[in-house]
C-alpha cells in the first residue's frame, strides 16, 4: 500500500489545533471542577491527570513505533482523543462526590478515580499525538515547536472568553470538535469508514454544543459541603439565573423568606430573643454564590430611607463594628460588594460618599441589571459608586483618603481561570497590602476586617500580625493602642479595627458598651489588657519570638510569600495529628501538595526507568541518557517555575488575576513560538547553546532585581497600557526562554528519532513536577527564591548541554534508531 505523507501545512496546523484543545480543555476542566468539588482536589486531579502527557512520551519510547506507523495512526489517534473528551463530559455530569464528607470517603475515592482515569487517558492521547508528531519530523522541530506554542497560546488567549460566552460544559464539547479538524488534517491514512465516522462524529458534537448552550440540560453537581450545593439541598431549588465569568461562575437562587437575616458573623442571640425581633418582618432573600462558594445575600429593599429602616438588625451584626466608635465615616470604601448589604450597611449609618469595590464584573450586573429593582437601585444610588477591580490593585493607584475602609469574609480560594496551580494566595492579606490601606486613611480613620476566629486562634490572629507589622512599618511603637477586636457572641467571626492613630478612651468605651449590649467578646482592647491570645501577641516584646513558639504559622505574610492560608506548621506535625476527625481544620491543602509532589516523582522516576530497562534489556547503551535526562527535565522545571513566578508578580501589576495569568501565559507561549523559529539560525553548535542557556539564567536575574521598580513607575497607568507593557516586559525573556527546547529536540533526532519521545514525555513530566515544587519553595520561603532557583535549572542545562553534541552520542542514537523494540 502506497504511503500518502502529511503535508507540511497540515502538520503545522493539525498540531496547533491539538495542543489549543489540550490546553483549552486543561482549563476548562480547572474552572468546571472550580464548582464541582473544593479548589485542593481540582489541583490534584489536574496536575495528575497532565502526568499522562509525560507517560505518552514513555510509551512511545518504549513502543517503538516507525515513523511511517505514527503517521498512518494520527488521524486515528486524533479522534479518539475527541471521544475521550466527550466521555469526560459525560463522567462530570453524572458522577457527584463531595471530599469533605467524612461519610462519603468510599464514594469520593471511586470518583475522583474515575475523574483521574478520564482525564489521565484523555490527557496521554493527547501527549501521544504531540510526541508523535516531533518524532515523525523532529527535523522540523523549531516549526513544530513554534506551532505548538502559538495554539496553545491562541487557546490561553481565547478559552476564558469562550467559557464566558458558552459555559463550560459547552466549552469542554467544543476542544473535543476543535481537536476532531485536526483529525481531517492528519488523517492521510483513515479509511472511507474512519472519515465516515470522523464527520459523523463532528456533526454530532456540533449538534452537542448547541443542545447545551440552549436548553443547558447538563447540571453540573456541587457537593453539600459548598453553600451552593447546601442551599440547593435545604431550599430544593436550583439557580435562577447562572452567568460563566472569567472570575467565576455566579449564580444566583430563587427568592426565599428568612426570620433571621444571613450575614456574615450573624446576629446577637440578645437581639434575637428580644420582643423587636420577634415583631420583625420576614426578609426575601436571594442567595449569590461564586464558584458554588463565597456566598452573600441579595436582600429585596424598594431604595426608600423609611425601606431601609428594615435592616436595623445591623445594629447587632459585628460587622457594624466600626459604626459604632462613634468616629466620623462620610467616606467609605468597601472591598467586595457581594449581594449590596455591604453598601446598605454604609448607607445606614449616613455614609454620604460610598466607593465600593468588585472584582466580579458579572455580581456588579446583577445590581445594575436583571436584580436592580429587588434591590432597591443600589447602584445607582448618588451616593454610591461602584467600580469593578481588585481591591488592592485599586488602593494601588487610587490617592483618595477615606474615614473607613471595609472589607467583610473576603477570601480567595477558589480556583483561578488558567490553570496556573496558584490556588490559595491572596495580596489583599499581606503586609504590604495592610501598609497600602493605613496609607488611604485619613489620620482618624479607621480600617475594618471581618474574618473568622478559630481555637485555636490562627485566622485572625495572623490578620493581627498584618496590621501591627503594618504599624510598625510607619514606626508606631506601640501597635495595640491602634487596634481593637470584638468578636460575635458565639466567638466564630470578629472584626479587626485598625487606626494609624491610637483610639481614644471616647471611641473605645463606646465599643465596649455596644459590645456589652449584644454580649459581644473583646478580643483585644487598646486601652485595657485582656487574658486573650490576641493581647498576648501585641503586646509580646519581641512579636517574632512569639510567632516562632506559636503552634500554627502566624509570621505575617508579604507580598513576596502572600500564602496567608498556610497556617500548619510540618515541625509541629503532632499538634496538627489533634485535628485527626476534623477535616476542615486539617492541612488538606499541604497534604494534597506533598501528595502530589511525591506522587509526580514517582512517576517520573517509572517513566525515565521503563526505556533505560527496555533498551538495556537489548543490550544497549545509552551514554546519551543522562544528558539527555538533565538537560530536559531541567527545562521543563525551569520554565515552570518562571512562568509561574511571572503569573504572581504581573497579578500585582496588571491588577486582575485572570488578566495577569492570561497576559503572562499568552505571552510566554508566543514568545517562546518566535525563539524556536530563530533557534534554527541562531543555534548551530554547543557552545552557542550553552550561552543561551547561560542568558536565560542572566536575564532571570536580572528580572529579579529590576522588575519592582518597573511596576512602580508605571502603575499610575490605565489598564490596556499596563497589559501592553507586561507584554513587552515578558517577551525578551519568553523569547530566548523558547531556543533551547526545540534545538535540543532537532540535535536528539538528528541521527535517530528513537529518544526525542521520551525526551518531550520527561519535559512535560517535569513541568508538573516544577509547578508543584514551586508552590512548595514559595511558601516555605518567596517567590524571589523561586524565581532564583529556575535560573538555577538553567544553569544546570547549560552544564550538560555539550553532551547532547558528543560524537558517540551521536552514534549511540543512530543505534538505538536502527534496533527495533
Amino acid at each position: 500500500m502506497a504511503v500518502v505523507h502529511v503535508h507540511s501545512w497540515r502538520r503545522y496546523v493539525g498540531l496547533a489545533l491539538v495542543t489549543a484543545s489540550i490546553l483549552a480543555l486543561q482549563i476548562t476542566f480547572t474552572r468546571v471542577f472550580s464548582i464541582m468539588i473544593w479548589h485542593h482536589f481540582t489541583y490534584l486531579i489536574i496536575g495528575v491527570a497532565l502526568l499522562g502527557g509525560g507517560a505518552s512520551g514513555t510509551f512511545l519510547a518504549v513502543r517503538g513505533w516507525s515513523a511511517a506507523t505514527l503517521e498512518r495512526r494520527l488521524g486515528r489517534l486524533v479522534i479518539g482523543y475527541s471521544l475521550m473528551v466527550l466521555l469526560n463530559l459525560a463522567i462530570i455530569g453524572g458522577i457527584a462526590i463531595d471530599p469533605l464528607r467524612g461519610s462519603q470517603i468510599v464514594q469520593t475515592l471511586i470518583g475522583l478515580a474515575i475523574y483521574f482515569v478520564g482525564l489521565f487517558t484523555t490527557f496521554f492521547l493527547g501527549g501521544v499525538i504531540v510526541s508523535g508528531v516531533f518524532t515523525i519530523w523532529h527535523k522540523e522541530a523549531h516549526r513544530l515547536y513554534f506551532a505548538d506554542m502559538l495554539g496553545a497560546g491562541a487557546a490561553t488567549l481565547a478559552v476564558v472568553w469562550v467559557i464566558q460566552a458558552i459555559g463550560g460544559p459547552a466549552t469542554i464539547a467544543a476542544t473535543a470538535l476543535l481537536t476532531l479538524a485536526g483529525s481531517l488534517l492528519f488523517g492521510v491514512g483513515l479509511t472511507r469508514p474512519w472519515r465516515i465516522g470522523a464527520a459523523a462524529l463532528g456533526v454530532g458534537q456540533g449538534g452537542l454544543i448547541l443542545w447545551l448552550i440552549l436548553g443547558s440540560p447538563l447540571h453540573l453537581p456541587v457537593p453539600g459541603s459548598k453553600e451552593l450545593g447546601w442551599a440547593q439541598q435545604h431550599f430544593d431549588a436550583r439557580p435562577e439565573y447562572t452567568r460563566w465569568n472569567p472570575v467565576g461562575r455566579v449564580d444566583v437562587l430563587p427568592t426565599i423568606q428568612v426570620k433571621e437575616p444571613m450575614i456574615v458573623g450573624g446576629i446577637s442571640r440578645v437581639y434575637l430573643e428580644s420582643d423587636a425581633f420577634q415583631q420583625a418582618p420576614l426578609y426575601d432573600l436571594k442567595l449569590v454564590t461564586l464558584d458554588g462558594t463565597s456566598m452573600t445575600g441579595m436582600y429585596r429593599f424598594d431604595g426608600t430611607d423609611q425601606d431601609l429602616q428594615r435592616f436595623r438588625f445591623l445594629d447587632h451584626a459585628i460587622i457594624s463594628a466600626p459604626y459604632h466608635l462613634g468616629l466620623k465615616h462620610d467616606t467609605t470604601l468597601k472591598i467586595g460588594v457581594g449581594g449590596g448589604l455591604d453598601i446598605l450597611l454604609a448607607r445606614l449609618y449616613g455614609a454620604r460618599q460610598i466607593t465600593a469595590i468588585e472584582l466580579n464584573a458579572d455580581v456588579v450586573k446583577l445590581l445594575e441589571g436583571p436584580y436592580r429593582e429587588f434591590s432597591g437601585n443600589l447602584a445607582g444610588h448618588p451616593s454610591t459608586r461602584i467600580i469593578v477591580a481588585e481591591g488592592r490593585s485599586f488602593l494601588t493607584r487610587d490617592t483618595s483618603t477615606y474615614d473607613l475602609i471595609q472589607g467583610i469574609g473576603l477570601d480567595n480560594l477558589v480556583a483561578l481561570s488558567g490553570g496556573a496551580y496558584v490556588l490559595s494566595e491572596s495580596y489583599l492579606y499581606t503586609v504590604d497590602s495592610f501598609a497600602l490601606v493605613l496609607n488611604r486613611l485619613n489620620p482618624e480613620g479607621v480600617f475594618a476586617w471581618t474574618r473568622n476566629v478559630d481555637q485555636p486562634p490562627r485566622e485572625m490572629l495572623r490578620i493581627t500580625g498584618l496590621a501591627a507589622e503594618a504599624l510598625r512599618q510607619r514606626g508606631v511603637a506601640d501597635p495595640a493602642a491602634h487596634i481593637a477586636i470584638v468578636a460575635n457572641d458565639t466567638n466564630t467571626q470578629a472584626t479587626l479595627l485598625v487606626s494609624p492613630s491610637p483610639f481614644s478612651p471616647q471611641a473605645i468605651e463606646r465599643l465596649r458598651a455596644w459590645a456589652r449590649t449584644n454580649a459581644f467578646i473583646m478580643l483585644h482592647d487598646p486601652l485595657e489588657r485582656l487574658d486573650t491570645t490576641y493581647a498576648a501577641y501585641l503586646h509580646a516584646p519581641d512579636p517574632r519570638a512569639f510567632e516562632a513558639a506559636y503552634q500554627f504559622n502566624i509570621f505575617p505574610v508579604t507580598d513576596d510569600n502572600p500564602f496567608f492560608y498556610n497556617y500548619f506548621r510540618w515541625d509541629h506535625v503532632a499538634f496538627n495529628q489533634a485535628f485527626s476527625g476534623k477535616i476542615n481544620r486539617f492541612p488538606i491543602g499541604n497534604l494534597i501538595l506533598i501528595t502530589m509532589a511525591g506522587f509526580s516523582l514517582a512517576s517520573a522516576a517509572i517513566f525515565i526507568i521503563a526505556p533505560l530497562w527496555r533498551h538495556n534489556r537489548r543490550g544497549l547503551q545509552l551514554p546519551l541518557a543522562r544528558p539527555m535526562l538533565v538537560y530536559f527535565s531541567a527545562l521543563g522545571v525551569g520554565y515552570i517555575f518562571v512562568q509561574i513566578v511571572l503569573i504572581q508578580r504581573f497579578t500585582l501589576f496588571i491588577g486582575y488575576p485572570t488578566s495577569a495569568i492570561t497576559t503572562t501565559i499568552f505571552s510566554m507561549l508566543i514568545f517562546s513560538a518566535a525563539g524556536s523559529l530563530l533557534s534554527r539560525r541562531l543555534i548551530d553548535s554547543a557552545a552557542r547553546l550553552r550561552a543561551v542557556l547561560i542568558g536565560v539564567a542572566v536575564a532571570i536575574g536580572i528580572y529579579i532585581v529590576t522588575l519592582p521598580s518597573l511596576f512602580q513607575s508605571f502603575l499610575h497607568l490605565s489598564d490596556g497600557v499596563r497589559v501592553a507593557l507586561s507584554v513587552l516586559m515578558i517577551a525578551p525573556l519568553a523569547l530566548i526562554m523558547g531556543m533551547p527546547f526545540p534545538t535540543g529536540l532537532r540535535q536528539l533526532g538528528m541521527h535517530g528519532a528513537t529518544l526525542v519521545p521520551w525526551a518531550w514525555g520527561m519535559n512535560g513530566v517535569f513541568s508538573v513536577v516544577g509547578s508543584t515544587l514551586v508552590i512548595i519553595i514559595s511558601m516555605a520561603s518567596t517567590f524571589t527564591v523561586a524565581m532564583a532557583c529556575a535560573a538555577l535549572f538553567y544553569a544546570i542545562s547549560a552544564f550538560v548541554a555539550a553532551g547532547l553534541y558528543r560524537r558517540e552520542a551521536v552514534q549511540t542514537a543512530a543505534a538505538v534508531n536502527m534496533s527495533p523494540l
